[in-house]
């Protein structure tokens, strides 16, 4: 991957030629104690966090609804002013229930939150809520982010959003979904679509019909191109934008795409109705579906999702752009977590099996820049980590690298750990990235503690003929 700019053709967009309107976002605060926290209280909690007297005044509370009191609120740092309420807790969803703790579905009271982001600054307002809800308050379960569902735990507060080495990233403004079809549609494809971007004066993305075998590589694209348009400008409907080299998609408006879709299919003017009737709010404000650079068809001509991109993705030849704010995003995240990643690694290399050895070097995987390539762009390659003393990784070159002809799958480098811009795990089931560092430390202590023969390896890790494996810190065994 490079980290150039992408560019853009068909103009700079505004926000009328999107049909863009302010969106709010919502935030649900669990408070445990039979008790709820007063008017009083949560102005005190407020004051004594960001460390100064805060504007605010009543609101008439709805009793109906179980509310107790309701402020405005205007917090230095924060552009436009807040909702703020407590009110008894409703059931809670069954999705909600499994992500909120057993002492967060039983809380008995939630404290919300209204207020409509800055969209130049999204990024940093959101990171100021979430701490003042988490920081002020510190009896809080658990944050609701009512826009895309999502639960912060208390760890996940503290750890993303309270403590000192805690940066505002565009991670948390938004999430991809998956939509299926109703039935009678086609179910070998899917809709891939956002949630969140709205509140960022951004137009929510969409791809349609995806072939389900597809779906990762296309979201690829999604990711790329919302880390784009976060940082940069939107292009006007029907304009194009560059994500790689000679990866072109367009945006088009929904009127533009929905009716070539087959009825209950995702993405078909029926299906969109109902999902609404459902309540899926996010296909209630404006969106934009990634399409190709051009339509497609012989005889008549639609648009259509951007095969030719996604089958680029797919053949593991592409190169795609980073975005410059996400990379140092990513960057900051690596190195935070880095020493949780690196004792992860050596934990199970040093468990004196070689089984674990083996599998540790093929699931713990570093982005790194590739130096000394002829196009002058620094490409960013997945490699998996053989290795590590100190701050030397030892890691083995994955892929082909686009730029640098001289390196092959399976050649070993040396890269600094400060070069690391980030990395993951797949190990046990599942994929751990520095989101989930803590997680990933307490899955390695489950793999140790398993009972392990001699002749037993994990599937695929079994060692070639007369390659004794090293115990990963640069020694050998």
């Amino acid at each position: 991957m490079d980290d150039d700019r992408p560019n853009q053709r068909g103009g700079r967009a505004s926000r009328r030629e999107w049909n863009l309107e302010p969106q709010e976002s919502g935030f649900v605060a669990f408070w445990p104690h039979d008790e709820a926290c007063t008017r009083a209280e949560f102005i005190a909690a407020v004051e004594a966090w960001v460390g100064d007297s805060v504007e605010h005044d009543a609101v008439e509370s709805e009793e109906s609804r179980g509310e107790l009191w309701a402020i405005r609120l205007q917090v230095p740092g924060i552009e436009s002013g807040m909702v703020v309420w407590c009110e008894r807790a409703s059931e809670l969803s069954a999705r909600d229930q499994e992500q909120v703790s057993e002492d967060g579905v039983e809380a008995p009271w939630v404290i919300r939150l209204q207020l409509i982001l800055a969209t130049e600054d999204a990024a940093e307002e959101y990171f100021m809520v979430m701490g003042l809800l988490g920081g002020s308050l510190p009896d809080i379960i658990a944050v609701l982010d009512v826009v895309t569902g999502e639960v912060s735990s208390r760890e996940q507060l503290e750890h993303e959003f309270i403590t000192e080495a805690a940066t505002p990233t565009d991670r948390p403004l938004w999430k991809l979904a998956r939509y299926g079809s109703l039935p009678g549609g086609d179910e070998s494809c899917v809709m891939l679509g956002t949630q969140g971007l709205a509140r960022c004066g951004l137009p929510e993305l969409e791809m349609d019909e995806v072939p389900v075998d597809l779906a990762d590589q296309a979201s690829v694209i999604i990711f790329t191109l919302a880390g784009t348009l976060l940082g940069g400008d939107l292009p006007q409907p029907g304009g194009c934008i560059t994500i790689g080299d000679g990866l072109t998609v367009s945006l088009q408006r929904v009127e533009e795409v929905q009716s070539s879709i087959e009825p209950n299919t995702a993405g078909s003017a029926a299906w969109r109705a109902k999902v609404r009737q459902q309540g899926c709010e996010e296909f209630s404000v404006e969106r934009a579906v990634i399409c190709g650079e051009a339509p497609v068809g012989q005889y008549t001509k639609v648009w259509s999702w951007p095969r030719d991109v996604v089958d680029r993705i797919a053949s593991d030849r592409a190169i795609v752009y980073m975005n410059q704010r996400w990379l140092q995003n990513a960057e900051r995240r690596a190195q935070a977590t880095w020493p949780s990643f690196a004792m992860a690694f050596t934990n199970l290399v040093r468990s004196g099996k070689p089984q674990w050895l083996a599998l540790a070097r093929k699931a713990f995987v570093v982005q790194a820049p590739l130096d000394g390539g002829d196009s002058g762009r620094v490409e960013h390659s997945w490699m998996a980590v053989q290795a590590i003393d100190h701050d030397q990784v030892r890691v083995k070159v994955l892929e082909q690298p686009a730029t640098r002809p001289d390196l092959k799958p399976g050649d070993l480098l040396t890269v600094t750990r400060q070069s690391v811009a980030d990395w993951r795990v797949q190990i046990v089931g599942f994929m751990f990235d520095p989101e989930a560092s803590e997680q990933l430390l307490k899955a390695v202590d489950r793999i140790r503690a398993m009972p392990i023969g001699e002749n037993d390896w994990p599937e695929g890790e079994e060692p070639e003929s007369g390659n004794e494996p090293q115990d990963g810190t640069g020694n050998a065994g």
